[in-house]
């Protein structure tokens, strides 16, 4: 059977024309915008790419058909937009007429594509050819049902002499109106918009005089915001700033590194610049409002290690942060937190929502990274021969010397309203723990060994009872020549050891619960329970022991503040 062909054979090629899914397109690009604030940085971009010499963004909520609607305004005074810029790049996807001019922000044509997150978006334009008026409702629902959005579009008399465009935003972002705070908006144009470029910075003052009126929905009139990204002075003597503020003086240091005309070694075509700043940590805090503690949420707050570090930029706008390029430079755990820097290369691809340099020739990346880490090399060992890695090894020495004189004061201060006694003509101070306990103890011993009925031979309190001591009785009751000495500071009925080769126990004093005679004692053998008995020497002097009903060996206590009231006439008493 011979084989059946579905279309006629032919010999000839035929050109198939690639067919888009608009929809679906415009949707995607609408929803790729991760942060809501992003669409800050769209309209500033357009409106900068327009020539506008001001600009003014309002956020508020308005009623709007019954509903309490968040409405964004951005208005500019830039060249407004012609019917063709309007139906094409405006509304339409991958369209751009800054596309080849290389002084422009915009080039992929996705920018405004933002503004489709909303119930409906309103543009008043005017321009040397005309004035517009176009309108789009509902463009989120109709894409999220596959349908095409459907903008429409008129000429209209104008009602404004001079050029420049208006649009409104209805119900962005479903509504939500959280982050549209001043403090919050106010950041992030200083950290990822066009408006906070580092420009000046780098001698280029294009931009200097260019106007941003801000109104969020937390203030009721606008507020002038300056151009360019906030840095905090110079601050690098560290002579002075030490002479000033001690063991504060690092925290408060900011020198500069501008970067500026350099060109990739093996890329030579490539061109970046860019401001690396080292500033100390309360230096930062001044500058930055928003620095805080990242868990109130509410107030758009960030830590230092959430923000600050290195950052590439296109068209001085920061895209993506590069921490893991930083190798090898700061003192420890504050690398990256003493850096508050961007690197700008006009060759770096973004992604379609510029989050990303993935785009980037890899060749381009990999060059640019180790001229960056060269750059950092030089500024680390600048910032160690007088930098703030010195003012850092002073605040240390400072803070050491400081710990000591307050400790000494502490010290003296306790002295004087310490107990104390007197003996053999020296002056002896009450213990107050275990360890001056132990030297009380030591300093009775070597003058008077004849008070006790043993030689301590090993002292040691990291492991088990304290010490070890020789037996100088020969009592027959004794099974060996050694046993332990546990030292405790007072005296309380539970011990955290066991009696079998415990002999005595020194303590400086008897806790107030402590009473002789009926006061029991239980070790970690529940079933060996002592009971604290006192008796008297054919001197009068008092002994205590720890007495057992099913063992023989008794445990002497040595009560040493008494022992030596009794035996060496020693009283401890108040200083006056």
């Amino acid at each position: 059977m011979p084989h059946t062909l579905d279309t006629f054979v032919s010999t000839d090629w035929a050109e198939i024309t690639p067919q888009v899914n608009a929809e679906a397109e415009f949707l995607e690009i609408a929803s790729d915008f991760g942060n809501p604030l992003e669409i800050l940085r769209e309209a500033i971009s357009n409106s900068i790419d327009a020539g506008a010499e001001s600009v003014k963004i309002a956020f508020s909520v308005e009623e709007v058909d019954g509903a309490q609607t968040l409405v964004i305004s951005v208005e500019d005074d830039g060249r407004g937009m012609t019917r063709e810029a309007l139906e094409r790049d405006f509304w339409g996807l991958g369209f751009s007429v800054s596309r080849d001019d290389k002084a422009k922000i915009g080039e992929k044509g996705h920018g405004t594509k933002i503004y489709l997150r909303s119930d409906e978006v309103r543009v008043l334009t005017h321009s040397e050819k005309g004035a517009y008026e176009s309108i789009c409702e509902r463009p989120m629902r109709a894409l999220t049902r596959r349908n095409p959005h459907r903008p429409k579009i008129r000429a209209i008399e104008p009602t404004q002499t001079h050029t420049g465009t208006l649009v409104r935003i209805y119900g962005y972002n479903q509504n939500e109106r959280s982050s549209f705070v001043q403090n919050v908006v106010k950041d992030y144009i200083a950290w990822f918009t066009k408006f906070g470029s580092i420009e000046i910075e780098l001698g280029i003052e294009t931009l200097k005089d260019l106007k941003l009126h801000l109104k969020c929905l937390d203030r009721d009139d606008f507020e002038l915001i300056p151009f360019g990204h906030p840095f905090p002075p110079e601050n690098q003597d560290i002579d002075k700033l030490f002479d000033e503020h001690e063991s504060g003086a690092a925290d408060l240091f900011v020198r500069r590194y501008p970067l500026k005309g350099q060109r990739l070694k093996e890329l030579p075509e490539v061109t970046y610049e860019g401001i690396i700043s080292v500033e100390g940590d309360q230096i930062k805090r001044q500058y930055n409002p928003l620095l805080g503690d990242k868990r109130r949420k509410d107030s758009g707050r960030y830590r230092v290690a959430d923000r600050y570090g290195l950052w590439l930029c296109k068209d001085y706008i920061p895209v993506q942060r590069i921490n893991d390029w930083i190798v090898g430079f700061g003192t420890g755990s504050n690398s990256l937190t003493l850096l508050h820097g961007f690197i700008n290369c006009q060759r770096l691809k973004l992604t379609a929502n510029r989050g990303s340099i993935a785009n980037t020739d890899p060749k381009v990346i990999e060059e640019l990274k180790k001229a960056v880490q060269t750059h950092l090399e030089v500024i680390n060992t600048d910032l160690n021969r007088s930098g703030i890695y010195t003012l850092f090894q002073w605040q240390d020495e400072e803070r050491t010397l400081k710990g000591e004189r307050d400790d000494f004061i502490v010290r003296t201060k306790a002295f004087t309203s310490r107990r104390f006694g007197t003996w053999d003509g020296q002056t002896l101070l009450e213990p107050r723990n275990e360890a001056e306990l132990f030297g009380m103890f030591m300093r009775v011993w070597s003058l008077r060994p004849d008070l006790f009925d043993f030689e301590p031979l090993d002292y040691n309190t990291a492991k088990g009872i304290d010490m070890i001591a020789r037996n100088k009785s020969d009592n027959s009751i004794s099974e060996s020549e050694f046993w332990y000495v546990e030292m405790k500071h007072l005296l309380h009925e539970t011990l955290n050891h066991g009696f079998k080769f415990l002999r005595w126990i020194v303590c400086w004093d008897f806790a107030k619960s402590v009473n002789p005679g009926s006061s029991q004692f239980a070790a970690v053998q529940e079933s060996d329970i002592r009971t604290l008995e006192p008796s008297t020497t054919p001197e009068g002097h008092t002994l205590y022991f720890l007495k057992s009903r099913t063992n023989a060996v008794k445990i002497q206590v040595i009560r040493l503040k008494q022992l030596m009231r009794e035996r060496l006439g020693v009283e401890f008493r108040e200083q006056v």
